[in-house]
């Protein structure tokens, strides 16, 4: 079902406070004397999310890093899958496939983070609560790297991709002065610049492909596409596509676009699109509750999502959706990024 365009156009507080209005359920938005730095101070009390509006319902507010230790008993070689909870502060590590398993590993030490990627077995994650995009080895238990826009008051990321050739670009998504922007890196740390949403929006999540395109959707529920190179980028044209609520996107084999859609009908959908055609798209129906990002295996045809609504991840066949198997996120989880790592050639 479709979200209606007054609730669309909410700020994620307010569609917070409107749905737990109308619920048997209670849910509180941060106030300023519960946020934990400048950062927080930023936000005016907003929270910093992707969800749609049924996802808002299960958000704790702001938190710290989680003071438990990293542990990783997770196997060096072969298809592992990171999954984040913004709630928990944490990235769970799992062994695929899915089967109601245990994690094998859990990182910990990041503030609220959200959208994930693998390139060459390095994770990247959008640190949100902590206005950074930190990087872990395969089989570490920190960061070796952060990654940090000097020129935002407030930056909030929310996804992260890297390029072909390396460079890193995430979109923040609120609060300072990067409001709705991409930032962008070098593989070394070194900041590049800051790239404005097209339409001065809040940038949601994005990916890039081999050619150097890389697409964003944002809070205007539009999907954008552009050209960037060596970590800047022309200028973005909205691709016309439609959908209920934006999710995740990654690129599928063949440059396809593959967007997930976090409020369609069937608990959500993954819509495959052929560019430069957006006009519509192949869809497949997740069956989840809020099923907010997601990660795909190309060569065994494999999509893994993180559902905040279930409080799990799913492991589907792509492109038809077909189900697979399950893992449970942690006590009162709020998964958002997923990311896998195989021992192929990544993309």
């Amino acid at each position: 079902m479709r979200i209606p365009t007054s609730v669309k156009l909410l700020s994620a507080a307010a569609a917070l406070a409107l749905l737990a209005g109308c619920s048997s359920g209670s849910a509180i938005a941060p106030t300023s004397s519960t946020m934990q730095s400048h950062h927080f101070q930023a936000m005016s009390g907003r929270v910093p999310t992707v969800l749609n509006p049924v996802g808002m319902l299960k958000l704790r507010q702001l938190g710290t890093p989680n003071r438990k230790a990293s542990f990783n008993a997770c196997p060096a070689a072969g298809p592992i899958v990171y999954m984040s909870d913004f709630n928990a502060s944490t990235i769970n590590i799992y062994k695929v496939p899915f089967a109601g398993q245990a994690p094998c590993g859990q990182l910990t030490g990041v503030v609220n983070p959200q959208g994930m990627i693998v390139r060459r077995h390095v994770l990247y994650v959008a640190n949100t609560g902590a206005g950074n995009v930190v990087a872990f080895h395969r089989g570490g238990k920190a960061p070796f790297k952060t990654y940090t826009d000097p020129n935002c008051s407030g930056q909030f990321p929310v996804d992260v991709t890297v390029s072909l050739d390396g460079y890193i670009y995430a979109t923040n998504i609120f609060g300072g002065s990067c409001a709705g922007s991409i930032s962008s890196w070098k593989k070394d740390g070194t900041f590049i610049g800051n790239i404005p949403n097209q339409a001065g929006a809040n940038s949601y999540f994005l990916t890039i492909q081999k050619d150097g395109t890389l697409y964003y959707d944002d809070n205007t529920f539009a999907l954008y596409v552009g050209s960037c190179s060596a970590g800047t980028c022309g200028s973005f044209s909205n691709t016309g596509a439609t959908f209920a609520f934006p999710g995740g996107l990654r690129s599928a084999d063949d440059e396809d676009l593959v967007l997930d859609d976090q409020s369609a009908s069937g608990g959500g959908a993954l819509i495959t699109y052929e560019p430069p055609s957006f006009t519509s798209g192949d869809s497949c129906s997740v069956g989840g509750v809020d099923p907010v990002s997601f990660d795909i295996n190309h060569k065994q045809h494999h999509a893994f999502i993180a559902d905040a609504g279930l409080n799990q991840g799913t492991e589907l066949g792509y492109p038809g959706c077909a189900p697979i198997g399950t893992v449970p996120g942690n006590s009162s989880g709020l998964p958002i990024g997923m990311a896998k790592d195989y021992p192929e050639t990544l993309n």
